[in-house]
């Protein structure tokens, strides 16, 4: 025990610690640390960096290449009443357009990036697979209808990017020109009342929302129809030979390539507007050059048919025209869709056997294509919706009629007009159709016609209704014609 020697007591600094750091200077430190700490550990820049981290991740899919060019055709769209007085002439008018196109890009998004909607699952979607499949390959050529559209997907896909969403919005971009020409055509028809309840009407249909918001032609043909009408009206209140001839032959070319069926159509509308006058019998002056102008430019316009006939393949049908077989030609495109049953074939054949069942199996294909599917033959949901649709088409062409019934002078005739293109173009279609699902995109060129006519005749009679009002209303809702520029 005596052998252990105590611990020496250590003096002074030496193992060479540091000494005691002031008080003020730990203060100091201690500071920063917990600034640092504080920094670190905030709560609330931690979970926006989360989210952040969390959207990149679920919507990484967006970042594809032709996304960028989808978002800025989507800012147009919504700008779009900044470059139109018929958007803004009023708040109604405003929130109606915002209304109808937020429908249709919620459809857009959702069908691009959520799930396939309804109508998109075919057609639309083979439209883009050959969109994409142009602008990687270049396989060019001169098409008509369907190859023109996916040619022409192609070529902006090219130029843009490959995207389903930039697809889409072409088509919403076309149905929002489609929204101003048709507020256009109303105020040359002189309506001044409902204006907002017929954008509604024609924007705001489930068929025209689920369809005109994917890659179909259908927003094209609509766009090309709305125009010729336009530039019809417009050549003819300008009167004389004037540059909405051209606007207008134009607009007929852009509607004939868009659909091989409405070549034949497209002959039938020249010559109409040429011949037809809005204007009072007494101020028929410059309707006579106008018809001038037919004998020099419809046999321009056949001649070009037969010359584009030899000169696109696809165009072989057409020549069912001049040899006098079309009928037989019509029937068998109708046998062979027919015998392709579906759940929503009608099936109505077109019996040749004399003139008047001629006459009786067209009516009633006609009679079909304008209303079916009936009651009796609901068996789904959708077949319920067009029920109601083809409920709701019935009673716009009983107030289309009735309200040209009422009109007067200029009014009158440019609503028979307007009448008689939407018969002739619905018999045109109902031809070649043989299903109701078929029919309910046709009937999308043609509705902005019967939206246009008969919705503010209706909205007055169901003001009358409500507010027990007189039929006094109805003369308020039209006004000269030669007060419109």
């Amino acid at each position: 025990m005596n052998d252990i020697h105590p611990v020496p007591k250590i003096t002074g600094n030496q193992y060479n610690l540091p000494e005691k750091f002031p008080a003020d200077e730990q203060k100091i430190i201690s500071g920063k640390i917990k600034h640092v700490l504080r920094n670190l550990l905030n709560a609330q820049q931690v979970l926006t960096s989360l989210a952040l981290i969390c959207v990149l991740v679920l919507f990484s899919n967006l970042i594809e290449s032709g996304f960028l060019a989808a978002l800025c055709l989507f800012v147009v769209i919504f700008l779009m009443p900044l470059f139109s007085l018929e958007l803004r002439q009023n708040k109604s008018i405003l929130l109606g357009y915002f209304f109808v196109i937020t429908l249709h890009e919620t459809i857009a998004f959702a069908n691009a990036y959520l799930f396939v909607t309804f109508g998109a699952g075919f057609d639309a979607a083979l439209f883009q697979k050959l969109g994409g499949e142009f602008a990687m390959h270049e396989e060019w050529g001169l098409a008509i209808g369907p190859q023109l559209y996916a040619q022409m997907l192609g070529l902006v896909y090219r130029w843009l990017g490959v995207s389903h969403l930039l697809g889409e919005q072409l088509s919403i971009l076309a149905f929002s020109i489609s929204c101003i020409i048709f507020l256009k055509i109303i105020r040359l028809c002189g309506i001044v009342k409902y204006k907002i309840y017929s954008l509604l009407a024609f924007g705001a249909l489930p068929t025209m929302v689920f369809l005109g918001s994917i890659t179909l032609r259908e927003s094209y043909q609509v766009l090309s129809f709305l125009l010729v009408m336009y530039f019809g009206i417009k050549m003819h209140m300008k009167g004389g030979i004037n540059s909405y001839i051209i606007a207008f032959i134009l607009s007929v070319l852009s509607m004939c390539v868009m659909h091989r069926g409405l070549i034949g159509y497209g002959m039938w509308v020249v010559p109409l507007f040429f011949i037809w006058s809005i204007r009072p019998v007494s101020r028929l002056g410059n309707v006579k050059i106008l018809r001038l102008v037919v004998f020099v430019i419809g046999p321009i316009s056949i001649a070009g048919l037969i010359l584009l006939i030899n000169v696109v393949p696809s165009l072989g049908a057409y020549n069912m025209i001049f040899d006098r077989s079309w009928l037989e030609f019509i029937n068998t495109l109708r046998t062979g869709s027919i015998n392709v049953s579906g759940r929503t074939t009608y099936g109505i054949p077109l019996d040749l056997s004399s003139n008047m069942m001629t006459i009786y199996s067209s009516l009633k294909l006609y009679v079909y294509y304008l209303f079916a599917p009936f009651p009796w033959q609901v068996s789904s949901v959708q077949d319920v919706y067009g029920v109601m649709e083809s409920f709701f088409r019935m009673i716009l062409i009983y107030f289309s009629v009735k309200h040209w019934c009422i009109a007067e002078g200029s009014q009158r005739r440019l609503f028979a007009l307007l009448l008689i293109m939407f018969f002739s173009i619905t018999l045109l279609f109902s031809i070649g159709t043989s299903n109701y699902g078929t029919a309910m995109r046709h009937h999308m060129l043609s509705w902005w016609i019967i939206v246009m006519v008969g919705t503010p005749l209706l909205m007055a009679k169901l003001s009358c209704i409500r507010f027990g009002a007189g039929n006094s209303g109805h003369r308020i809702l039209l006004k000269p014609i030669e007060n419109i520029s």
